[in-house]
């Protein structure tokens, strides 16, 4: 009697002979496939547009003495958010501040960027929206701003980094400056007693962030690979069952 272990040890390696000869007979199929993707993927990201990250970073310090925290109540829909997450350091009460309509909406002023998020709603020759009875909104403005455009990170030292990117390298370092400027305005208005020191300036980036060509090549690559693959099992598969028939 045939010992189970090497019996099944048989089996395993005749299914792998298996495996090998569909993957080998289709082989010309998943080569063209992997080849035409990853060229499709490089054509593309080159075509797309450049994204330019800039940062600046700030370091909160100092005792904001309950001034911070009144101005907070007096920004929509923050006061409520701190007491229900109890902030208490410097740094975190100006993230809320930062991540506010407030400053969104001055920074969206200050370089026009309501229009720019709506270039194809603008009519540049008349200066006025296309549909002026329908305007883009400034809520999908403020939006686009948080999710798309700026973000900010606080690092466990109290520093935050304020970061943007957009396809205009000058307007990225520009926008994430002015955060600073907004933020300094707002609180010296509301006489915070805080002081933002300014670790690092934003500076145009010389190098995109975005598309990231080998990147974006080499996941292209691997996806079409394992397309290959199983469309040479399926198609094997299917040439099975018409013998069968």
């Amino acid at each position: 009697m045939q010992d189970p272990i090497k019996r099944h040890q048989e089996e395993e390696d005749i299914d792998l002979l298996e495996y090998w000869r569909v993957i080998r007979g289709r082989k010309k199929m998943i080569i063209a496939l992997f080849t035409v993707s990853v060229v499709v993927t490089m054509i593309i990201s080159l075509l797309l547009p450049k994204y330019y990250k800039s940062e600046t970073v700030i370091l909160p310090i100092g005792s904001e003495g309950g001034g911070l925290g009144a101005a907070l109540s007096a920004i929509p829909m923050v006061g409520a958010l701190t007491g229900a997450v109890g902030l208490q350091t410097p740094a975190d009460k100006i993230m809320v501040i930062l991540k506010s309509r407030t400053l969104a909406e001055k920074v969206i002023r200050k370089f026009d960027l309501f229009r720019l998020f709506n270039e194809r709603d603008w009519d540049d020759e008349k200066k006025q929206w296309k549909d002026p009875a329908d305007p883009p909104l400034m809520q999908d403005a403020v939006k686009k701003l948080a999710e798309n455009v700026v973000n900010f990170r606080k690092s466990k030292d109290g520093s935050i980094t304020i970061e943007v990117e957009w396809k205009d390298t000058n307007l990225s370092a520009d926008i994430a400056n002015y955060y600073v400027t907004a933020l300094a305005a707002f609180m010296n208005d509301m006489s915070i007693n805080v002081t933002v020191q300014v670790i690092d300036r934003a500076i145009p980036s010389e190098r995109k962030s975005k598309p990231k060509i080998g990147l974006n090549m080499a996941l292209a690559g691997v996806l079409s690979g394992f397309i290959g693959i199983f469309l040479a099992f399926f198609l094997d598969y299917l040439d099975k069952q018409k013998h069968v028939l």
